[in-house]
């Protein structure tokens, strides 16, 4: 064996030790097992599908070594290697969730809810406070659409810059310790040809921050080569305009290694790290001529599309195999040594994959034995059908490797042999599958909102209280008072985006804020919808209270992917381990023109189960909301009624106390004939229509549904249709959208078909877009001649006589 201890680069760069190299290698090498073994159990038909990250171990090995505690990576499905290298998985884990094991001991990052390579740590300790971020490696939960992790990224970079430069935040050790926490992002070569890659890099090139971005360069993308899918098929010659000038403080600073240089590679993350973490420079490190060995993923082969030079080009240069090269050739293992290590490490992989099996279908086979002994006892008593419940169980006890399905399949197998029997034995089955139901719902559901003590849900109301003395201000004026008191009352919140800071948004709402707090904790966007929801993400998930601000309702359209893909599902997605409580604020309703006046909420709320949905009709209950969800910790979006803002209210005496329930309408006025529910500006509608009807000899109730999500907790509508009998949603949505989406709340979900008189109607708006100016949205939307003449139908049905419909058809 070679005297040499030591292997140094001509560059000054940093030394690396004998055993420090010897254990990368291994730790690549397992890594590397891995991804075979796990391809292997994907063939074999003992997991679903396969992603792994073969060829890319060798610079996520050189990146480990520049992480500190505190430090938090948004990357994506092929960094298994970083996440063994720094602890935060391990291989057992690596299998689990790979087989989907449904326990969150198990897979940490998902309890088996996401497919395999989505990793993610726990911020959350079980009763769902904040544990210590900076004593720990930390690791956003990864999403499968490409480029969505680049969004978050901005917000976990930013997060250092305010944490270093705020100083009421300096004693929040739990989640900066002076800023000096890098972000770490990691995208594939061709996700970089998307528009998230771009706006994020813009936007952090803008902010600044402690973010080293590392894109891993294979040259494809699946089956798509470099040259078609990014411009002059170089990404370091796309990305040098955001190279930083020397001495400057705008851009970046930018690197291009070789995948397979393993000292290049620790030198180059060692200088972006110090730089970043030190000076809040930026840096992205193009990490090239990258292999992957198994192709894409255990979809495809890649020898389908990769010519046989290429193939041939990859298996030269595959980083394992290049590293062990440099190795021998520096004289720090012999080919003998490194290959009786190799052997054992395969061994150890095949343990650990083995050991992962057997905990999970152990735990399955155990619930399907129980079964078959169930079944089999059943079988055993007067009158039971014997042979039938027999051969079901022996079914099941065939089944080598059961899943949950087969299971409920077996045992309803069983109730149906014994359908129509008095025979008290069916009752044990409907209680075993009862108990399988509880738990399942809390293996696969659980977690969709928050369940603690800190559930915005739990929020004690505090309703507004009023005085002879209470003045009449305008909407963003009592608007304005109610974002005062919240910056004044916690300095973790922060709010930002398009107009917001100089001017005060486009309604003067935030009016005079960032004279009051400074530009740090109100400030100004560029126009990015998309990044400024995900600056949101990645603040919250460091401990702050973001307001992101898009502008208007349409506008979300541009973050509602984010929203549904990565925010609304995060808490899901790892059983409780992370959250986000971001609050999105914007504006709609009712102002008039194609693009400004849509109220697109049927596909928002059916896209972001996981966020509350805010919808109120006036600033106060505005205000009332964002206390609420700034004392809870789930995510929520507020729409703000975009004509109210200069409509007069009264100013609450207690306005900065008042906290509006989720999920509990408001009855507006009082009736006896028919129910009308609706929200935001609709309820003024409404109750115009109303006092037309009074003078008809028509009562109708008008309620304030005020949140979608959740949407009547407690049967409020209920009860009104119980008293009525008869009933009518209206909003601003196309037909068939959010109007139904009540609809089917109250008539299927609380079974208010039972008090039904007559047919449950809708009104809405008209299927296209609404047309610009005073006409375009009255005929558009829904007005309240309209209410009027709907209303009238329903009691015409009731007595024509008592009341003809106006204009006596």
């Amino acid at each position: 064996m070679a005297e040499a201890k030591t292997a140094a680069r001509p560059d000054g760069g940093p030394e690396l030790g004998r055993d420090e190299i010897l254990a990368d290698y291994r730790m690549a090498f397992r890594s590397r097992q891995a991804s075979l073994i796990g391809r292997r159990e994907v063939m074999a038909g003992k997991a679903k599908f396969g992603i792994f990250g073969d060829g890319k171990e060798i610079p996520q090995l050189a990146m480990a070594k520049a992480w500190r505690p505190g430090d938090f990576r948004s990357g994506y499905y092929r960094d298994q290697t970083l996440m063994f290298a720094l602890g935060m998985s391990s291989i057992d884990a690596f299998f689990a969730q790979l087989y989907a094991h449904a326990d969150v001991a198990h897979d940490p990052a998902s309890a088996g809810r996401m497919m395999n390579a989505h990793f993610g740590t726990r911020s959350l300790a079980p009763d769902g406070s904040w544990l210590n971020l900076t004593e720990r490696y930390n690791t956003s939960s990864d999403i499968s659409p490409t480029g969505s992790q680049m969004p978050r990224l901005v917000g976990l970079g930013y997060a250092s810059v305010v944490y270093r430069q705020l100083e009421a935040l300096q004693d929040m050790t739990g989640f900066s310790r002076g800023g000096r926490e890098v972000a770490w992002g990691t995208i594939g070569n061709a996700t970089c040809a998307e528009g998230m890659f771009w706006e994020s890099v813009n936007a952090i090139g803008v902010l600044g921050g402690p973010v080293v971005i590392s894109i891993w360069d294979d040259g494809y993308g699946i089956s798509v080569p470099n040259r078609i899918q990014v411009t002059k098929s170089d990404l370091s010659a796309l990305v040098s305009g955001f190279r930083r000038e020397p001495e400057g403080r705008s851009g970046f600073d930018i690197y291009t290694v070789k995948g397979w240089d393993y000292p290049g590679l620790v030198a180059a993350y060692a200088q972006a790290a110090e730089v970043a973490r030190e000076s809040h420079v930026p840096a992205i490190v193009h990490v090239t001529e990258l292999t992957q060995p198994q192709g894409h993923s255990t979809s495809g082969s890649h020898e389908r599309y990769k010519s046989p030079e290429r193939l041939t080009w990859e298996t030269e240069h595959d980083g394992l195999h290049k590293m062990r090269q440099w190795i021998e050739a520096s004289g720090l293992a012999t080919a003998s040594e490194l290959d009786a290590w190799e052997q054992e490490d395969r061994l150890a992989v095949e343990a650990v994959r083995e050991r992962a099996w057997d905990a999970f279908i152990g735990e399955k086979r155990r619930e399907r034995d129980d079964l078959a002994d169930l079944i089999e006892e059943i079988a055993g008593a007067p009158e039971a059908p014997a042979e039938a419940l027999g051969a079901i169980a022996r079914a099941l006890r065939d089944l080598e490797d059961p899943q949950r399905e087969s299971l409920m399949v077996g045992a309803r197998r069983a109730m149906v042999a014994m359908y129509g029997m008095d025979l008290a034995e069916n009752a044990l089955l409907a209680g075993w599958k009862a108990e399988q139901a509880t738990r399942n719902a809390q293996r696969y559901g659980s977690d969709l909102y928050s369940p603690g003590a800190a559930s915005p849900m739990r929020i004690e109301p505090v309703a507004p209280i009023y005085s002879a003395d209470s003045a009449k201000v305008n909407g963003y004026e009592l608007m304005n008072a109610g974002f005062d008191a919240i910056f004044r009352r916690d300095a973790r919140v922060l709010a930002f985006g398009e107009d917001v800071g100089r001017i005060g948004d486009v309604n003067q709402g935030m009016r005079e804020m960032q004279d009051r707090f400074g530009t740090l904790r109100v400030s100004d966007t560029g126009i990015r919808e998309c990044t400024i929801l995900g600056q949101a993400i990645g603040l919250a998930m460091r401990g702050l209270r973001p307001i992101a601000e898009i502008q208007y309702l349409d506008y979300l359209l541009y973050a509602l992917q984010l929203m549904s893909d990565d925010l609304a599902t995060l808490r899901w997605r790892t059983q409780g381990g992370q959250m986000a409580p971001v609050i999105i604020r914007t504006r709609g309703h009712r102002l008039e023109g194609v693009w400004h006046s849509g109220s697109p909420m049927a596909g928002i709320i059916n896209l972001v189960r996981g966020i509350h949905v805010c919808v109120p009709r006036d600033m106060t209950r505005a205000v009332g909301f964002y206390n609420t969800l700034l004392d809870g910790d789930d995510p929520g979006l507020v729409i703000e009624v975009l004509n109210g803002y200069r409509l007069k209210e009264r100013l609450p005496d207690n306005l900065a106390e008042t906290r509006l329930p989720l999920g509990v309408p408001e009855t507006l006025r009082p009736g006896s004939d028919v129910t009308l529910v609706t929200y935001g500006a609709c309820c003024r509608i409404a109750l115009a229509a109303a006092e037309v009807l009074a003078g008809l000899g028509v009562e109708l109730e008008v309620i304030d549904a005020q949140t979608l999500l959740p949407f009547d907790r407690d049967g409020h509508i209920l009860r009104s249709l119980a008293r009525t009998g008869r009933i009518v949603f209206m909003d601003e949505d196309v037909p068939g959208g959010a109007s139904a989406y009540m609809l089917q709340q109250v008539i299927e979900v609380q079974g208010g078909y039972y008090h039904l008189d007559s047919a449950p109607r809708t009104l809405s708006a008209s299927d296209h877009r609404p047309a610009y100016a005073s006409d375009g949205d009255y005929f558009s939307k829904p007005n309240a001649e309209a209410v009027v003449d709907l209303v009238l139908e329903l009691m015409n049905e009731v007595d024509p006589r008592r009341f003809p419909l106006l204009g006596g058809t």
